[in-house]
């Protein structure tokens, strides 16, 4: 199974021939170096293969897919917490999505999963092997591509569903189906894989880093809220705009979700939240910073996350290179927006206190360039630790989430990779989900507070960091600071454009800054509310046709 990784199974193969032109006259050809289904799906050993192919998309270097790097890149620049290098954020980041060779990835990307786990869904049930793994495996395909499906839906609307493997050419020129089509499938997928696969840690449950129990309510959850959010009418305040004010916005309805109701959704959602906190398998990390240590991967409040190997030249990310200060050996391409980080509690928060490199050097350590971060805080920061050296200002926040100890500083000619997991599901996020669809059930209730609560005062958080008292919020307030929450906990996780968007105010939170003050471009039109299919998936499939404005 050395080359399972390579080509899976000839529907994954044939779905690669054809994401180009012409792929008529390059299936005229004989394939090589595959394995055909008939000689794959024949033992326990060959299934558990197969789903580890499923999973192998998420960090293969060899095709520089996905969590490598497009999919948190993509999504980290294209949102207003952003700041960064003009080269990072004069594509996506100023609203240019193509010809940028990430949107297309996103696009491809989740159907190579997609088309994976078709293969594990169509030949696993013929196979003689443990009924309970059987299961496991089945469940845990289901999951992943309802996670594709739900990262498709989100990013390009209504898009093509595949559910079977690809056995010719025709079977590729479907036309897109809409939206609510997208949502059953994601749905029928998470509550089947909800059944057929366990907690960590009960009989029959997938290695640790896999999909469980808990990473299939996690995800359900988020499903159910954003269908709830898309379909909601009402208002929401954001934090922003070049003065960092508070702007209160008409919320509008998510095109495509105008069918949903809003109140079932955040219902079933709230439920869904519920059930995975009252299973106690999870908990938030005491201390904020516990929750970026290597060693606590796949623990404690993570429930799902991107898997990495130390040492290993397929499995890696960029994260820390893009996101961590130089003198901690990383690049320091994106980093908060100065208005961001005025959004935290100064000197209380520990996600700046301790989340936020205050002091670095830009160059190398035998001819440091010390610098400084924030200037209101100079008395503290600007005298470098251990010296009586002073460091200059400089308008960068870089974080410290991504930051891999022991790592070397990168060679002069790019970035290195390292193993850093990186978060898609946890604990936080779940409370929050659950305080916002409490919220929109039973204004302001208690619970909604406590679930909120929770997440704060992990963080020190101890009196709101918005305009009003948290004892007497109304569910306007409430809500706006639970999205706002949302931000400050969950920043680069690539959850923050999803939120933009599936309250209706990406356009507006995104047009209230224009240009800020850190010179990035935030300016958007209505376009950008969905992302351009690849150029060679409409000309090779004539069903399919392209989003408005491109």
């Amino acid at each position: 199974m050395k080359n399972l990784h390579k080509f899976l199974f000839s529907g994954a193969f044939l779905a690669a021939l054809c994401a180009t032109p012409g792929c008529k006259g390059v299936l005229d050809e004989k394939p090589y170096d595959f394995y055909a289904p008939e000689n794959l799906y024949k033992t326990q050993e060959d299934a558990e293969a197969a789903i580890t192919g499923v999973y192998s998309e998420f960090t293969d270097i060899g095709n520089y897919d996905y969590f490598v790097k497009p999919y948190w890149e993509w999504l980290s620049e294209d949102e207003d917490h952003v700041a960064g290098a003009s080269f990072a954020l004069g594509g996506v980041g100023a609203g240019n999505y193509q010809g940028d060779y990430k949107t297309e990835r996103m696009y491809k990307a989740p159907y190579v999963t997609i088309l994976r786990a078709n293969s594990v869904l169509e030949r696993v049930p013929a196979i003689q092997m443990d009924e309970v793994v059987k299961k496991r495996i089945l469940g845990e395909a289901r999951f992943l591509r309802a996670w594709a499906y739900f990262n498709l839906v989100r990013l390009f609307g209504p898009v093509p569903l595949r559910t079977e493997v690809l056995k010719s050419v025709a079977d590729t020129n479907i036309p897109r189906a809409p939206v609510a089509d997208v949502y059953r499938l994601i749905i029928s997928d998470l509550t089947q894989a909800e059944t057929d696969v366990p907690y960590q840690g009960e009989t029959g449950a997938p290695t640790i880093g896999r999909a469980n129990k808990g990473a299939v309510q996690a995800l359900l959850t988020k499903v159910y809220l954003t269908m709830g959010s898309g379909s909601l009418v009402g208002s929401l305040t954001v934090q922003g705009g070049t003065d960092n004010g508070f702007y209160t916005y008409p919320k509008d309805v998510v095109k495509g979700y105008d069918g949903f109701n809003s109140r079932n959704y955040y219902t079933l959602a709230r439920d869904e939240a519920a059930k995975l906190i009252a299973s106690t398998k999870y908990s938030l990390f005491n201390n904020y910073m516990d929750l970026w240590q290597k060693a606590n991967d796949n623990r404690v409040e993570h429930i799902f996350m991107v898997q990495t190997q130390p040492g290993s030249a397929i499995h890696g990310m960029y994260t820390s290179s893009f996101f961590t200060a130089p003198s901690l050996g990383g690049r320091g391409y994106l980093y908060m927006d100065d208005n961001f980080y005025h959004s935290f509690q100064r000197r209380l928060d520990t996600r700046i206190l301790d989340g936020v490199t205050h002091v670095w050097f830009e160059n190398n350590a035998a001819n440091p360039n010390y610098q400084f971060y924030p200037r209101e805080d100079s008395v503290i920061y600007s005298v470098v630790p251990g010296s009586t050296r002073l460091a200059s200002f400089n308008n960068k926040a870089h974080i410290k989430k991504y930051f891999y100890p022991g790592k070397p500083l990168p060679p002069s000619n790019g970035e290195s990779l390292d193993a850093t997991n990186y978060p898609l599901l946890r604990y936080a996020d779940v409370l929050l989900m659950f305080a916002e669809a409490e919220n929109e059930l039973n204004p302001a209730s208690p619970a909604a507070r406590d679930a909120l609560n929770q997440v704060r005062r992990r963080s020190n958080a101890t009196a709101p960091a918005a305009f009003f008292d948290l004892s007497a919020m109304n569910q306007l307030q409430l809500r706006s600071e639970i999205f706002a929450e949302r931000g400050r906990e969950l920043h680069f996780e690539s959850n923050r454009r999803f939120d933009l968007i599936r309250w209706g105010v990406y356009l507006q939170a995104m047009n209230k800054i224009g240009t800020s003050a850190q010179s990035v471009n935030k300016s958007r039109d209505p376009k950008t509310l969905l992302l351009p299919l690849p150029v060679n998936e409409i000309a090779s499939s004539p069903a399919i046709t392209q989003n408005p404005g491109y």
